[in-house]
C-alpha cells in the first residue's frame, strides 16, 4: 500500500485584534515552540502587544488543525519606508507539512507593495532554507551575547565630569526618557520612534523595576540611560526579540539572568565614555542582585558596540536574523 500523498496546507485566517481565547492559544503555542528549539520564535514587542489582542492596525495569521492553533504569524504592513515586517512560528509537531510556506506565501500577498521582512529568532537551519527558497536574502543578524556576573570585580564606574546618575521614577520620567530613547535611536529600525504607550506597555509587565532603570543628567536634563531587566523569577510572560536559551519571554525554566535592555546615549554626549560606564553601573546592579549572568542584544552591523561589550566581557551566544525579499 503507497503512503497516503501529503495534504495541501489551507490557507492561514488574517484577523486583526485577536480575542482572548487566541491570544491564549498563540502563547501556548510559543511556549510549546521555545521548550523544544530553545530559543523563543517572536520577538519581545510582538508579545508584549499580543497581551491585548495586537495592535489594531497590524494583521494576524493563524492556522488549526482540529481547533487547535499549530502556525501563527503576525504582520506589521505601517512602514512605508523599509517595507512590511513578519514573525512566524509553526508547532513543532505540525512541521514538514508546508505550513511554513504556505504563511509566507499569504504573507507576501498581504504586504501591500510585496516587500517583507521576515525574522527568523535562533538563526535555525530550517528558516534559513525556506527563506532562501522563497528568494529572500540575509539582510540583518542581531547577536545575543552574555557574559557571566561572578568572578572578579568590576572595574569602578567613572562617570564623565558634570554627570550625575540617578532611578528612574514612576509618572515622572515617561517623557523625558521616551524623547532621550528617540533621539539616541533616531535611525534605529526598531529602537527609535517610540511611543510613551511602550514605556506603559512595559511598567506593567512584572520584571519592570525602576531600581534597575538608572538616567544619567546633565545641569537637570536627560543625557542618558540603563534600563536593566531581569528574566525569570517573576511567574509570567514577558517577549521576546525579544527576550530560554534565547529568553524573549519571562517564563523560563532556569535561573534568573539579568539583561543590558536599553542602554540610550544623547547624541550630544556620545563619545565622552558615558554609554559605557552606564552599562558597567548596570552590571553593578545585577550582580548586586545575585544574578550569575547577563545578557544583550547588538546588531552585527555594530561593530563599535560589538568592541565595547567585548571588552566588558560579554560574547555571542545567539543569533537571529532578519530575511528581506523585494
Amino acid at each position: 500500500m503507497s503512503a497516503p500523498a501529503p495534504s495541501v496546507p489551507s490557507a492561514p485566517e488574517v484577523r486583526g485584534r485577536l480575542d482572548l481565547a487566541d491570544v491564549q492559544a498563540v502563547k501556548a503555542l510559543v511556549d510549546e515552540t521555545t521548550a523544544a528549539d530553545g530559543t523563543a520564535p517572536l520577538s519581545e514587542h510582538v508579545l508584549l502587544h499580543l497581551a491585548a489582542g495586537g495592535d489594531a492596525d497590524t494583521r494576524n495569521l493563524l492556522l488549526r488543525d482540529g481547533g487547535r492553533v499549530v502556525a501563527y504569524a503576525h504582520l506589521d504592513v505601517t512602514d512605508a519606508v523599509e517595507g512590511s515586517s513578519a514573525e512566524l512560528v509553526v508547532a513543532p509537531g505540525s512541521r514538514g507539512r508546508g505550513y511554513g510556506r504556505a504563511f509566507v506565501e499569504s504573507l507576501l500577498e498581504q504586504s501591500p507593495d510585496g516587500r517583507l521582512r521576515l525574522w527568523a529568532h535562533g538563526d535555525l537551519p530550517a528558516a534559513g532554507r525556506l527563506a532562501t527558497s522563497l528568494g529572500f536574502r540575509r539582510s540583518r543578524v542581531l547577536f545575543q551575547m552574555r557574559r557571566p556576573l561572578t568572578g572578579e570585580p568590576f572595574p569602578e564606574v567613572r562617570l564623565p565630569d558634570g554627570v550625575a546618575v540617578r532611578t528612574f521614577e514612576v509618572g515622572r520620567d515617561e517623557q523625558a526618557w521616551t524623547d532621550l530613547n528617540n533621539r539616541a535611536f533616531a535611525d534605529h529600525p526598531d529602537q527609535g520612534g517610540w511611543s510613551l504607550e511602550e514605556v506603559a506597555l512595559r511598567e506593567r509587565e512584572p520584571w519592570f523595576d525602576p531600581k534597575g532603570f538608572f538616567l544619567a543628567e546633565r545641569g537637570g536634563r536627560l543625557v542618558g540611560s540603563h534600563w536593566t531587566k531581569v528574566h525569570g523569577g517573576h511567574g509570567s510572560h514577558d517577549h521576546d526579540r525579544t527576550e530560554p536559551a534565547h529568553p524573549d519571554s519571562d517564563h523560563h525554566d532556569h535561573p534568573p539572568i539579568g539583561e543590558v535592555y536599553i542602554v540610550a546615549v544623547d547624541p550630544s554626549e556620545q563619545g565622552r565614555g558615558l554609554g559605557p560606564a552606564l552599562t558597567l553601573l548596570g552590571l553593578h546592579s545585577l550582580r548586586s542582585r545575585g544574578l550569575d549572568s547577563v545578557l544583550l542584544y547588538v546588531d552585527e552591523s555594530n561593530a563599535a558596540a560589538v568592541r565595547v561589550y567585548e571588552r566588558l566581557g560579554f560574547t555571542r551566544h545567539a543569533v537571529d536574523v532578519m530575511y528581506t525579499r523585494g
